[in-house]
Parts: structure tokens; C-alpha cells; sequence
């Protein structure tokens, strides 16, 4: 069965509705959601719990998909699943609100046991409430609210970006990853590229693989290729063109 926008698969799941076929299509497009998962994920604690919001984003794609549509089924999943994780984190940012008094109880208490730590200086409970005029249940009730708040270093590498087969650290820093809108939609595009590109012919995959991915001039494809450089040249515009068509729908 070949994965191209008429996967048999999901054509005939769209017939016969069929809760067997519906568990084969999660199977299949399991990886396609673990590999989302990582790529949204900034550490790996989360992975876990974005593979399984992200396998009901799946779902929703496999009973939603329109067969008429000249979109590849992957192409199509991919939003549906990237949607879903983001919803989760929103929600999930949204559970608990710290009120403000709080909030600022918390900020004074870490500017004040910053400058007492420099100071080599370890405060107690009633050292802080008597030195910022709190009252020492306040002390206690901002330092919880706050303390599961994480400071990560900007110069971390971001998790989502690692390579996972090589097991190799990544390139990209949490910090290259922020003051970008829409980084999710980039990761996106990103995705969506990386399956459209999947289903071009074997040849065209190659061509793309040595001009963008290694770099090799057009001269150098067309010797490798055995093809004049002006043949290259035509075939790039061409898949550049029909990659920007397929992207756009």
C-alpha cells in the first residue's frame, strides 16, 4: 500500500467506517504523531503526554478527511495533531491562576533571597516577613505558588530540535526559538514540507537532497545525475514550483 494522497487505507475507512481499519490508520500514522510530539516538546517528560493528546488530533483528521481533496492524509493529520497540543498547552498554562498579590508577594521574596544569597545569607521564613513587613503565612503561601516555577537557561538546547537517532544535542537553543511569532506554525511548514517532499518521485527527492540539504551546485547535480546543468536547473523550478502549490492548499 503506497502512502500518497489516495492511501487505500484511509479511502476505505472512509466507506465502511470500520473500527478495525480506524485502529490500523492510528498505527500507521503513530510515528507521524510521536514525531510532532518531539518537535513541540521541550522536554521529555512531556513527550509522553503530547503523544497521546496528539493521537486524538489524529482521530479527529481520520474522520474529518475529505478523499476528494488532492491533499496527502499526512499532509492533512499534521495541523489537526500540531492544534491539539497546542490547545493543551493553553489549557493547560490556564489551570491555575496565582493571584497578584501573590505574584508580587513571590517577586519581592526572589529579589530579597537573591541579594541575602550573595551575601551568603540564609533567611528564615520569619527573617523575610519581618525584613519585607509580610506576614509569614503570606511568605509561605507566595513561595509555594511560585516554587514550580522552572528558570531555564536560554542557552539550553531546545529538546524538540534534538535528533533522536543519533541521540546527538541540538543546535537549536531555547533562546533561537523565542521572540518569533508563530513558532508553531514555522514547525509546521517545517513538518508539512518534510511529508510533501516524501512523496515526490525518487528522482526528485534526490535532486532536492543534494541541493538543499548538501549544498551541491546545479553543475555538480547535473555531472553526478549524468544531465546538463540547464535540464537541473528546469527540474528544480518545477518541484520548487509544484512544492509551493501543494503547501499553499
Amino acid at each position: 500500500m503506497t502512502e500518497t494522497g489516495r492511501d487505500t487505507l484511509i479511502l476505505e475507512y472512509r466507506k465502511t467506517k470500520s473500527l478495525e481499519l480506524r485502529d490500523k490508520l492510528v498505527e500507521k500514522y503513530h510515528p507521524l504523531v510521536e514525531y510532532v510530539a518531539r518537535k513541540l516538546s521541550f522536554n521529555r517528560d512531556d513527550v509522553d503526554d503530547l503523544i497521546q493528546v496528539g493521537a486524538l488530533g489524529l482521530l479527529r483528521a481520520i474522520d474529518h478527511y475529505d478523499p476528494s481533496h488532492e491533499t496527502d492524509f499526512s499532509t492533512f493529520a499534521t495541523p489537526n495533531i500540531i492544534g491539539e497540543i497546542r490547545h493543551y498547552f493553553r489549557d493547560k498554562r490556564n489551570v491555575v491562576k496565582i493571584p497578584r498579590k501573590l505574584q508580587e508577594a513571590g517577586s519581592r521574596i526572589k529579589s530579597y533571597l537573591k541579594a541575602k544569597q550573595q551575601d551568603k545569607i540564609q533567611p528564615t521564613v520569619a527573617d523575610i516577613a519581618r525584613d519585607l513587613e509580610l506576614n509569614e503565612e503570606v511568605v509561605l503561601e507566595a513561595m509555594e505558588a511560585t516554587r514550580t516555577a522552572t528558570v531555564i537557561s536560554l542557552d539550553l538546547p531546545s529538546y524538540g530540535e534534538a535528533d533522536t537517532k543519533s541521540g546527538s544535542a541540538s543546535t537549536e537553543t531555547i533562546g533561537d526559538t523565542l521572540g518569533t511569532e508563530y513558532h508553531e506554525e514555522k514547525t509546521l511548514d517545517k513538518i508539512t514540507l518534510h511529508e510533501i517532499v516524501q512523496n515526490l518521485p525518487e528522482r526528485e527527492q534526490e535532486i532536492i537532497r543534494l541541493r538543499f540539504y548538501q549544498g551541491l551546485s546545479q553543475r555538480e547535480i547535473a555531472d553526478l545525475l549524468g544531465l546538463s546543468q540547464m535540464h537541473i536547473s528546469r527540474l528544480i523550478t518545477q518541484i520548487l514550483r509544484r512544492l509551493r502549490k501543494q503547501i499553499d492548499r
